[in-house]
């Protein structure tokens, strides 16, 4: 069995452990504290949690008597204490609770962990390097319970290194069978079972072709003002950008903000269309970007384009992305767009319309209402790559007792069930939320005591049951995620995005995720490192060269990605896909076909 901890290097482990002396220290002062408090003689009380006097009962009554008890939904508790470690994002946001010790994470204890004999360790993942954290813990050997990611190919990592185990699927789906259904039964395992059997239960992601949380704020009200109309096109596009710079709106800041390349770029609708299905499979996925793929050089030159026109900053490649200048940049109303995580809690939206009262905004979101990017002869037909169709693919420790991992399936079945994500999503009524006349849940932003929701509603501890949060219909859904206490409502324009989206991705079948493969694809953990590093390097240099020096340069970088490895990468994923191992392209939504438009003319071939 390979072993992955043994492949993360000295430097590696250095860096992580630097970065973890804070958490390290605050941990001891914690454990100082745990040690002098009063010993807890309940033996099905956490090792966490000191028995309360009368007056702490009442102040946290809705802690200890909630009716969120876990035997009432036929779960039975363990003879003996069981711990589980649970991961949780850590996303350094100063505005939300410490992520491992809070009123909710006591909440699961003193509710799921208290009747059912099990404490609940939660460890924090640093969000901006999460392959980092993990890595730190195998190689310590303190590994979770529970490993948790959104993208396939890093957890297929951890699989392919023996960090994970595999599963009774029958035995998770009578340990686990709101969870199991929820998720979407036996399909979405299949679809994501390896050769060796079933190693991830993959969380539902509701919509996941149709809507994403990930919305882009653009400024609607220059158009007015510059007497121009929303664009249609790129070239539309492009001209209300110089337009805007000229006209001083932008106060010399770059209008787009824009951060470092990654190994997660992909050219998106400069690809050919209909997809090529070989070449959807060589050249799609997180780990690797497809530099040697001819359309992104398109993608790139485009990019060329709008930073000679100045669009970006001179130094993007070491800008971090979203980081505290970009936000400072579109508060203070110098950006043209800005792009958050919907949440109804969102203070850089409102600190933005605090300092710009009379702005306007609109929503480009994952999909537009005014301009999808055409270009005559590029991507006439826009489209592009979707989500993931689950939500968290979760995997179970390799060194879980049998007791451990039954622990964790019935935590996962607990936090699936409708009560307790209300309550994890939402908090306390009267205090962290109030109901509207339909009965939905309107979240109370003032609200900033010991109850506080985290990131996304909590998202981070419920995501190992659901992506989305949900209330009722789609439309109810959206609009108890759209931000409160700001001058504009948009609910009624992310409502008509998702039909937009339903239309051109569903019934058009216009979005696609990126493939999944069975097994190993052996050359991508030999060579990724060095390919992002190469790849990194070459998009920077791309963007920031002379127009006239683009082609010849492209080129050169090209040739040097296929002999770093990226000819070998692409050989063994078409192998896997001609031998059965990866998913087909149309065949991973259940009965989506290829989108073939009435009019011929406007398929595009990428030229």
């Amino acid at each position: 069995m390979k072993k992955m901890w043994k492949r993360v290097s000295s430097m590696v482990l250095i860096a992580a452990l630097t970065i973890s002396l804070a958490a390290c220290a605050n941990q001891e002062k914690k454990n100082d504290a745990d040690a002098n408090a009063p010993e807890n003689s309940d033996p099905g009380a956490t090792t966490a949690t000191a028995v309360p006097d009368e007056n702490e009962q009442e102040k946290d009554k809705d802690l200890s008597y909630s009716g969120f008890n876990p035997l009432d939904y036929g779960m039975e508790p363990f003879e003996n204490k069981v711990k589980i470690k649970i991961p949780v994002f850590d996303r350094a946001d100063p505005n939300v609770p410490v992520v491992n010790d809070n009123y909710y994470t006591r909440w699961i204890n003193e509710n799921f962990g208290v009747n059912m004999n099990v404490e609940v360790e939660f460890i924090p993942i640093t969000r901006s390097d999460t392959m980092g954290s993990y890595n730190l813990l195998l190689a310590s050997g303190d590994w979770p319970t529970v490993f948790m990611e959104y993208d396939w190919d890093k957890v297929c990592q951890w699989s392919f290194d023996g960090a994970l185990k595999t599963f009774d699927l029958e035995a998770f789906k009578s340990t686990a069978p709101v969870w199991f259904e929820k998720a979407g039964g036996q399909e979405m395992f299949d679809l994501f079972k390896l050769k060796d059997g079933y190693t991830f239960a993959p969380a539902l992601r509701p919509e996941w072709n149709t809507f994403g949380t990930f919305v882009v704020f653009y400024r609607k009200d220059w158009y007015k003002k510059a007497g121009l109309e929303l664009p249609k096109t790129y070239d539309e596009y492009f001209n209300a950008m110089k337009t805007f710079i000229e006209l001083g709106y932008t106060n010399g800041i770059p209008p787009l903000p824009k951060g470092p390349f990654s190994e997660n770029y992909q050219p998106g609708a400069f690809a050919e269309w209909p997809r090529d299905e070989e070449a959807w499979v060589m050249h799609s996925g997180v780990t690797v970007a497809p530099l040697s793929y001819e359309p992104m050089r398109e993608a790139l030159r485009r990019e060329n384009r709008e930073y000679n026109a100045g669009f970006f900053s001179n130094e993007f490649e070491i800008d971090a992305g979203n980081n505290s200048a970009d936000t400072a940049n579109f508060v203070n109303g110098n950006t043209y767009q800005y792009g958050m995580w919907l949440s109804s809690d969102m203070p850089d939206l409102r600190a933005f319309y605090e300092k710009n009262p009379d702005a306007e905004l609109g929503i480009i979101g994952n999909t537009t209402v005014y301009f999808d990017r055409y270009q005559a002869g590029l991507t006439e037909v826009p489209h592009g790559r979707a989500a993931n169709p689950a939500g968290m693919f979760v995997g179970f420790s390799d060194k879980a007792t049998d007791d451990e991992l039954k622990a964790a399936w019935l935590y996962m079945e607990w936090m699936a069930q409708p009560d307790v994500l209300f309550f994890m999503q939402n908090g306390v009524e009267g205090e962290t939320y109030t109901l509207n006349d339909k009965g939905l849940p309107i979240m109370n932003v003032e609200y900033n005591g010991e109850k506080k929701i985290g990131f996304g509603s909590n998202k981070d501890y419920w995501c190992i049951a659901v992506e989305v949060k949900q209330i009722g219909t789609m439309e109810d859904t959206i609009a108890g995620l759209v931000p409160q206490d700001i001058p504009q409502d948009f609910t009624q324009e992310l409502i008509d995005l998702y039909h937009i989206s339903v239309q051109k991705n569903v019934v058009d079948g216009l979005i696609y995720p990126d493939p999944y493969f069975s097994v190993p694809i052996e050359t991508v953990n030999l060579y990724a490192g060095d390919l992002r590093s190469l790849f990194i390097e070459a998009a920077t240099k791309l963007v920031k060269c002379k127009p006239e020096e683009f082609d010849a340069l492209y080129d050169k970088y090209a040739q040097q990605y296929l002999d770093a490895g990226y000819r070998e990468i692409m050989e063994e994923r078409l192998q896997a896909f001609q031998d059965g191992n990866a998913s087909k392209l149309f065949d991973i939504a259940a009965g989506r076909k290829p989108f073939v438009p009435s009019d011929i003319s406007k398929i595009a071939v990428y030229k």
